[in-house]
């Protein structure tokens, strides 16, 4: 996924290697785990499951960039590691209809508000 979604305050760029080590780290947070429902992984592991969800049809990820943190200008393909705040999680559950998703929204950088896990379903009628 080659894809970058821009809001006023914060821009979705995909999931890349690059992220991994600042996402180890907040996954090492034992609310964040419980919230998010995850098990403690080792750095191979995050490394394994990142590529996991880069190729997996049914997920898409991606990572949250706090626009005000970025360092410079905003490069589309670029990782902004500085500027992470969390994740974004599309699930495409119903095989009969890719329209469908549930979302997952993770703010874990402990520079924000707080920490938020946000579950919502979008479902096309």
């Amino acid at each position: 996924m080659k894809v970058s979604l821009e809001g006023n305050q914060v821009i979705f760029v995909p999931y890349m290697t690059e992220h991994v080590p600042t996402y180890h780290e907040w996954m090492k947070d034992p609310a964040l785990l419980q919230a998010t429902g995850s098990e403690p992984l080792t750095l191979d592991e995050e490394y394994a499951m990142q590529q996991s969800w880069t190729t997996d049809p049914q997920k898409c990820t991606f990572i949250v960039l706090d626009k005000q943190r970025i360092e410079g200008d905003f490069v589309h393909g670029e990782p902004h590691v500085e500027a992470m705040a969390g994740d974004v999680n599309l699930y495409m559950n119903d095989i009969d209809d890719f329209q469908t998703a549930e979302i997952e929204i993770m703010i874990a950088e402990p520079q924000r508000d707080s920490k938020i896990l946000l579950i919502v379903k979008f479902l096309k009628r």
